[in-house]
């Protein structure tokens, strides 16, 4: 019986929400899903359907990212589900393809996911993100900066003061994601714990959300617009050091390391052997989204639209030659001009200064500021035609941070 991918809608709601269940123990999705899709104009559902039955499903959603100061259309998919009796059948290839094709079609040239197992989605093109650093910090390596007094709890009557405040981050930091008004992403702050704000002169410049667990102070989002909310923040974690044992955080940098007294975990997980020193354990490293370009020229073609900067020290010629195996269209090798930094022009022929060649994987991290194109280089992941020009390729991708992603999907 042939197989086909639809939308989600009326009864089949109970028939996804029973295979999402399945996959991801704990979800209940039938006692959300359903309300949420409907009112949500940025997320849709979609099912493999064998005749009447739901043999695979996922979850999309339809992003606005931060690139380097640059909003972009990016879309997303989560909660990709097979039926057990339906494995090995190709099922989640024929989604993940369905899911490109509907984002090309609708401009949107990156698209992003949480990777159940990253190398399976490396083989479809998928290009390994930030590192997520979970630290585990003791209250009182918090520096106690003596100030608080604009720190004050807030209630679900405050929602929008936060989303303002989470969108204001958002508009200055590459790589997170726009919130949007919708009931789920204005009280979602509210359902892990305490919402506890900075607020200056009626306005909230900054905000965590905590919960405790035994001795362990968990920080699920910690957001704020200068140093001096920050240092207020610090505060407060310092003054816990009579009840707290560990203050449990994750972020995509490591920029804490040097803010905080000691990042020491305590932990002993790392392996000792005689030609190593005495290291200290001061976080676990995970890896948490994967990016893909999917159409690589019109990527370049919307930046060129939006006049997005680049390093304004870069005046050159570029042809890339990208392999895509999973997604042919996107083999195709281009030339983008760029002039002080801008793009002046996206070809298929033509002229051009220096010819890089890379995986579709790889490539897609180099463009986002996971590495650098030294990195690549280095690791034999990237070729370049002429080396002279390896210093200004590396500047021409170069961004000011990592890209952040807090968005959980």
């Amino acid at each position: 019986m042939e197989k086909q991918i639809r939308k989600i809608a009326g009864k089949d709601y109970e028939k996804f929400c029973k295979l999402a269940n399945s996959a991801f123990p704990g979800l209940n999705a039938d006692k959300w899903l359903e309300n949420h899709i409907e009112e949500t104009t940025k997320e849709r559902l979609f099912g493999l359907f064998k005749g009447d039955d739901v043999v695979a499903g996922m979850r999309t959603f339809d992003f606005e990212v931060n690139y380097s100061s640059t909003p972009i259309r990016a879309g997303g998919v989560g909660m990709l589900a097979v039926d057990m009796l339906h494995k090995k059948e190709g099922n989640a290839y024929q989604l993940l393809q369905y899911f490109l094709q509907m984002n090309e079609e609708a401009n949107a040239n990156l698209v992003m996911l949480h990777p159940f197992k990253v190398s399976f989605y490396k083989k479809m093109g998928f290009g390994i993100g930030t590192k997520n650093y979970q630290f585990y910090i003791s209250p009182g390596e918090f520096p106690d900066y003596k100030e608080k007094g604009h720190l004050v709890e807030l209630g679900v009557e405050d929602r929008e003061q936060v989303l303002d405040c989470y969108n204001r981050v958002y508009s200055r930091t590459h790589g997170m994601t726009r919130r949007f008004p919708f009931e789920r992403e204005l009280n979602r702050p509210f359902w892990f714990g305490r919402v506890i704000g900075y607020v200056d002169e009626g306005k909230v410049k900054g905000y965590f959300v905590y919960s405790i667990e035994e001795k362990d102070l968990i920080i699920h989002e910690l957001f704020f617009e200068s140093p001096q909310v920050l240092r207020e923040i610090s505060t407060f974690l310092h003054s816990q050091s009579d009840q707290i044992k560990r203050v449990i955080l994750n972020s995509n940098s490591d920029e804490l390391l040097h803010f905080v007294n000691s990042p020491e975990s305590g932990e002993t997980t790392m392996a000792d052997f005689p030609s190593a020193t005495d290291n200290k354990h001061a976080a676990n490293a995970g890896i948490g989204v994967m990016y893909r370009i999917i159409n690589s020229v019109n990527f370049f073609k919307d930046l060129q639209e939006k006049n997005h900067q680049f390093n304004p020290g870069v005046t050159l010629a570029v042809k890339f030659s990208i392999h895509d195996e999973f997604y042919h269209s996107n083999s195709l090798p281009f030339i983008v001009t760029f002039e002080n930094g801008k793009i002046a022009e996206v070809k298929e022929k033509g002229s051009y200064d220096v010819e890089i060649k890379m995986d579709i994987a790889e490539f897609s991290s180099m463009v986002m500021g996971v590495e650098n194109a030294y990195f690549f280089l280095r690791w034999g992941l990237m070729d370049i035609s002429n080396e002279s020009y390896s210093r200004v390729i590396n500047s021409l991708f170069q961004t000011d941070q990592k890209p952040v992603m807090v968005k959980a999907f």
